[in-house]
């Protein structure tokens, strides 16, 4: 089949090209075959419902310490019993893409922060893990530095066992499961004034943060 993409988009794919060092032609083109371009033109708009479920969204201003934006899911939220698994799989691309509008994002990476309060076997299942954890790791052209897993039930690790083999050996080394109380060790000094309060320690609301995300990126695609 034929592609046809911006000067832009094949930088950023050469950029986030999977394995240890960028610009690896090889692994850049296995992404560009596998790549849904439907992604490219999802718009606010189109994600606005999804978005306002407060399942997963960008956190303004939230790094880790190592320099990289972050954006937040609460999987608690999720049923994949009621809501097809694409509306969350486009969700994350339309975030992840929102992303990398910025330099060092599309440069560096990114970083992932997973709530597990309220989470259970309902939540949960591999078809949808497999479909998540592929476009982490690469199905769209970004660089996932690091990968928080915060408050993870005490029999997560059968999730775990379902969910590592679907990892490459390079990204289960990004995973993290933590309590809250050690998100200081992987996050910016004050990290808290930025959390969502949707998570103990965090002091914005949660409602407030997800809707100017919206309106900010209808403004943003208006112009554009």
């Amino acid at each position: 089949r034929g592609f046809a993409f911006s000067d832009a988009m094949y930088l950023r794919f050469a950029r986030c090209s999977p394995g240890a060092a960028k610009f690896n032609e090889k692994t850049a083109w296995k992404v560009m075959k596998k790549f849904d371009s439907r992604y490219i033109s999802l718009t606010a708009a189109e994600q606005e419902t999804q978005l306002l479920t407060k399942t997963l969204f960008v956190v303004p201003g939230l790094k880790s310490k190592d320099g990289h934006d972050v954006f937040y899911m609460r999987p608690s939220r999720y049923f994949p019993n009621k809501t097809p698994t694409r509306a969350i799989i486009d969700n994350l691309a339309y975030c992840m893409g929102a992303m990398l509008e910025k330099e060092k994002a599309s440069t560096e990476g990114i970083a992932f922060m997973a709530n597990m309060a309220d989470w259970d076997f309902s939540n949960f299942s591999a078809s949808y893990c497999h479909q998540f954890m592929m476009i982490l790791q690469g199905r769209v052209p970004v660089r996932v530095r690091l990968f928080l897993i915060v408050n993870p039930p005490s029999w997560f690790g059968k999730i775990w066992n379902i969910m590592k083999p679907m990892l490459a050996e390079d990204f289960r080394k990004k995973v993290f499961m933590i309590p809250c109380a050690e998100l200081s060790d992987h996050l910016e000094a004050n990290f808290e004034d930025k959390l969502p309060d949707d998570i103990e320690i965090g002091k914005v609301d949660t409602q407030r943060m997800v809707s100017d995300f919206i309106e900010y990126r209808k403004c943003i695609e208006k112009a554009n």
